[in-house]
């Protein structure tokens, strides 16, 4: 096992267990490495909780697929200190873990590698760019940039105090007050058309995730028209140990396109989380649009967050007997090199 000068602790690692206490030790982790991370964090915890509870994805329905899209790394001591989880149980992952067991970053890339990489022909993950140890790690394990970014905006929701509510005959209101989860549902299915439950499998799902331990009616947005037809909407899980809010679920029904409904909603959402004593709210975005959306609400900081792929190709069906050239990455990660200091020349 990996270890860095001057830090002898042992480490060790297991499968996630579906019933028991992981779950919630991966969602404090994910809080307290926030916490430094407040202008670069990996994920925010309404991530993870959706990880577990958005059930729109078929593989999540099943407990027993879970301990093959998480594996947990543990001190000498038991505690948690970081794991590798794959959002949508396939080749994509990312990888949490505390800046004091920084140094396990390439081992855990390798066991990435070794028990994950048999099941897909290429291995996909992300860094934020201030990350440069990261980098250098997926740099010198083969992994190259696909030119994909994801932005994050980053809001002082106090900037947001004065700008007015929508005016009638439109209605600003959370689902507390509106209750109306049928309508809701309605906006969604139009906002994203390729949903392939029926009807009545999208409301137990959308039941079920209102059950998670982040969710909370008072946060989940709607832009109502005068005939109550939900509009535009939008949803912001709050991690109170942080002051921090992450707004997600940005959607807007087919009909209402191009009107400035979804801007209308969002920049309502942020004052109302600076009427709750919510100081700070993050939207990420991916797309041309939403990344042109959301840089136009009136952020204060940014980061942005690149993609990188390593192509494995056959590397585990023809490593037998095979000469010559080979998609093998120059540095094999199922050897992992010291985390060294990047030169900045290479970024």
């Amino acid at each position: 096992m990996i270890t860095r000068k001057n830090n002898a602790m042992k480490t060790h690692h297991r499968p996630f267990i579906y019933e028991s206490s992981d779950f919630k030790h991966m969602c404090a982790l994910l809080v307290r490495d926030n916490a430094s991370k407040r202008k670069s964090f990996v994920w925010h915890v309404a991530r993870l909780v959706d990880w577990k509870y958005n059930l729109g994805n078929f593989k999540r329905r099943f407990p027993g697929n879970y301990a093959s899209a998480a594996h947990l790394w543990f001190n000498y001591y038991d505690e948690l200190v970081g794991f590798v989880i794959s959002e949508e149980f396939n080749e994509q992952f990312d990888i949490i873990l505390l800046d004091h067991y920084e140094h396990l970053y390439p081992e855990m890339l390798a066991w990435i590698y070794a028990e994950w990489g048999p099941h897909h022909r290429q291995l996909i993950t992300s860094a934020v760019d201030a990350h440069e140890r990261r980098n250098f790690a997926l740099e010198q394990a083969g992994y190259q940039r696909t030119g994909e970014v994801e932005m994050t905006r980053i809001f002082d929701t106090v900037q947001f105090r004065d700008i007015p509510y929508p005016a009638a005959p439109l209605r600003f209101e959370s689902m507390a007050e509106n209750q109306n989860y049928a309508n809701q549902a309605v906006l969604r299915r139009s906002a994203w058309p390729n949903h392939r439950d029926d009807p009545q499998t999208d409301e137990a799902i959308c039941a079920y995730i209102r059950t998670s331990p982040i969710y909370d009616a008072h946060f989940d947005f709607v832009l109502v028209d005068e005939f109550g037809a939900h509009v535009s909407g939008c949803e912001a899980f709050i991690d109170y140990s942080n002051n921090t809010a992450e707004i997600e679920r940005v959607c807007t029904h087919a009909e209402h396109y191009n009107k400035g409904y979804a801007k209308m909603t969002l920049r309502a959402c942020l004052r109302a989380l600076h009427e709750n004593h919510i100081g700070t709210a993050y939207l990420s975005g991916g797309y041309d649009k939403t990344i042109h959306l959301y840089g136009a609400l009136g952020h204060v900081n940014e980061f942005a967050r690149f993609f990188y792929r390593l192509d494995i190709g056959n590397v585990f069906s023809h490593r037998a007997g095979q000469s010559g050239a080979s998609s093998h990455p120059a540095q094999d990660p199922a050897k992992p090199v010291l985390l060294e200091e990047p030169s900045h020349e290479t970024l």
